[in-house]
């Protein structure tokens, strides 16, 4: 029989078990805990603005787009991105978490490679903003949990979302192998960082498998983070630089079958040249129908293997290619030139004013035009204050009128007011409009433009009228001439208004799409 010690010990016992389990519940929960504001903290939003261009209509377009990064260096005000985000960017924000200005800090580019698709970008600064840890991508396995952060549609920053890793080591159609997460990530995560469970960087994502008409399916590429180690320490060094024999676009895989056809030593895969290089290194070096089986002592088996290997060289190595021609084997010497082609930016548009647009009237027409009564904008100049301040102008398209394909006014740009110094203006010409530019300008001051957009209810029926739409505002800078004028022999340089006539697939990639 229990005496009584025994049974108050043990109902003792169980009492402590009881309490115990509580704190040990939250114990457990706590150790679950991942950092995910900590993630949010350290990321940023990029958003960037093309090189205003002129289209065959004679319209000027630019590009807006958006993508994600992640600070590297607080003390350098560096982050890190995708080299697509900002491949074409005249200019560069970025928006930390929480930032409530509506323009972002200006960045610039320190080096970008568009082979690895990595950027270095260096912010005016970056007080508050706390630098990211880069962890170690070789130790990741598939299932192991990931985190994304980004900005997808490029209209909702600070987003998080969790998955697992599927694949270690996923080559698509280009030269990387991406880490492969059903983390969900859209257009505009672009440069977003890839956490796992310790808050650090695994990954930067860059791309998604999406259908022809670009819906998402569910998977993710993200580039691994000691690949991007190894990039951003060449790119602190230098420009790009990879070597090139000059055939990579020419080349088509051979299966084993069809290798033994020419007779490939072992029974092996190889590659074959379907055209003669026409220029490069390879030029009356290697000839079409040429196959490829060995590259430098290494054996080769397919195009991408080819491609990795020869861009893994630098310019001016010498490498061996062993190919059979004609039923021979013969060894060709080619010395690699460099991948890398340097591309000058465009400059900046020059025109006459303070705002880098172009105006017209419309108000006298007899047709569809005379409805406007308020300057008409007419062309976006590059670099210019409007550019700047992401203005768009009027748009025509090509459309059938009965037997004819003729431009179709597709939308109109309209200045309709201008707030300054506390009151706001109606502008009914564009003197008034230059003249409110160039006190502002004198000033130092802001301007805020109101601009109405005019359109169709169905921009595919042209018979329709076009009606208002919209108004939106922007604040404008005005400035001088963003490029000088060209000088002639009797005039000298001159920013004053008068008028002078100016110069004129299936892996998809996550920024956001080109708008006009």
């Amino acid at each position: 029989m229990v005496n009584k010690t025994t049974v108050a010990w043990r109902i003792g016992v169980l009492l402590l078990l009881f309490a115990a389990l509580p704190a040990g519940l939250y114990l457990h929960e706590t150790r679950q805990i991942v950092g995910t504001e900590a993630m949010l903290d350290v990321s940023v939003s990029v958003k960037t603005i093309s090189h205003v261009e002129v289209d065959a209509l004679g319209d000027s377009v630019w590009t807006p787009t958006s993508g994600s990064g992640f600070l590297i260096s607080s003390k350098e005000c560096e982050v890190l991105t995708n080299h697509h985000v900002i491949a074409e960017a005249a200019r560069i924000e970025v928006y930390p978490r929480h930032w409530s200005e509506t323009t972002g800090i200006p960045a610039t580019v320190v080096n970008s490679n568009p082979r690895s698709d990595v950027a270095i970008l260096r912010m005016s600064e970056c007080a508050g903003i706390p630098q990211a840890t880069l962890g170690d991508s070789n130790v990741l396995r598939p299932g192991d949990e990931v985190y994304a952060v980004g900005n997808p549609l490029g209209s909702n920053p600070d987003s998080i979302t969790r998955g697992i890793v599927s694949h270690t080591e996923r080559f698509t159609s280009g030269l990387i192998p991406y880490l492969q997460t059903d983390a969900t990530i859209s257009r505009g995560s672009s440069g977003g960082a890839l956490f796992n469970r310790a808050g650090e960087v695994i990954g930067i994502n860059t791309a998604i498998m999406a259908t022809k008409s670009g819906g998402a399916l569910g998977v993710g590429y993200a580039l691994p983070i000691n690949l991007v180690k190894n990039e951003t320490d060449k790119l602190h060094n230098g420009p790009p630089t990879w070597g090139e024999a000059g055939v990579e676009d020419y080349l088509t895989g051979l299966t084993e079958r069809e290798a033994s056809f020419f007779q490939v030593p072992d029974g092996r895969a190889a590659i074959i040249l379907t055209n003669s290089p026409e220029e490069g290194p390879s030029k009356d070096k290697l000839f079409a129908k040429d196959v490829i089986y060995e590259i430098g002592n290494t054996n080769i088996t397919s195009v991408k293997q080819a491609q990795r290997f020869i861009s893994g060289h630098n310019p001016g190595d010498q490498l061996t290619f062993r190919v059979i021609r004609d039923g021979e084997h013969v060894d060709v010497d080619i010395t690699l030139t460099e991948g890398w082609e340097t591309k000058e930016p465009p400059g900046a548009d020059y025109y006459v004013g303070h705002l880098g647009l172009s105006f017209e009237m419309w108000d006298t027409e007899n047709d569809l035009r005379g409805q406007y009564d308020t300057p008409v904008i007419t062309k976006v100049h590059s670099l210019g204050p409007a550019h700047l301040a992401y203005v768009t102008s009027s748009q025509k398209t090509i459309a059938r009128n009965g037997p004819l394909m003729l431009p179709i006014q597709l939308e109109v740009k309209t200045l309709t007011g201008v707030a300054f110094k506390g009151k706001h203006h109606e502008v009914h010409s564009i003197e008034k409009l230059e003249d409110l530019a160039a006190r502002a300008f004198a000033a130092n001051l802001p301007l805020l433009l109101e601009i109405e957009t005019w359109g169709r209810e169905n921009p595919l029926k042209f018979d329709e009228p076009i009606k208002r739409q919209k108004t939106s505002f922007h604040v404008i800078q005005p400035a001088l001439t963003t490029a000088a004028a060209p000088k002639t022999d009797d005039s000298d340089f001159d920013v004053g208004l008068e008028q002078t006539e100016p110069q004129t697939s299936e892996v998809a990639y996550l920024n956001a799409e080109r708008r006009r």
